[in-house]
């Protein structure tokens, strides 16, 4: 299983994208003394495992991981695709700010309804769900 933990610059915004927007599960959330934070909105939030369809994604500030792992960059970044599947693109893309439609809905060839959005920090984040491919001419 592979899980990947996210750098955040601000934990309030990625509970709202992560959470609110995209339906994630709050499984854990603990504070930077390391004590559970239940029925949180990300406030005072150091580090958090989310979950969905089987999945999960691990949040933690900037401070947190830095304190960790001081080598690395003060700010988040990321060159890939974190990619959600089983979430239905539609409605989450209809109730995101349009800002974040990095490209709407489309439906791709391989059969998969796949839209991209950018969250909070900048890392590009695929919603995708089975769908019908067009047939062949």
């Amino acid at each position: 299983m592979i899980i990947p933990n996210l750098m955040v610059s601000n934990m309030v915004r990625s509970f709202t994208f992560y959470s609110s927007l995209l339906g994630l599960s709050v499984e854990i959330a603990v504070s930077s003394n390391r004590q559970p934070l239940p029925d949180t909105d990300g406030s005072n939030v150091a580090f958090a495992i989310l979950s969905a369809s089987g999945g999960q994604l691990m949040l933690q500030t900037v401070d947190s991981l830095r304190g960790e792992h001081p080598g690395l960059p003060s700010r988040p970044g990321f060159t890939g695709t974190i990619y959600f599947r089983d979430l239905d693109p539609e409605t989450i893309v209809g109730r995101a700010d349009p800002d974040i439609i990095v490209k709407p809905v489309e439906l791709q060839w391989y059969g998969m309804r796949e839209a991209y959005l950018r969250d909070p920090d900048g890392y590009l984040v695929c919603i995708a769900a089975p769908g019908t491919p067009a047939k062949p001419a």
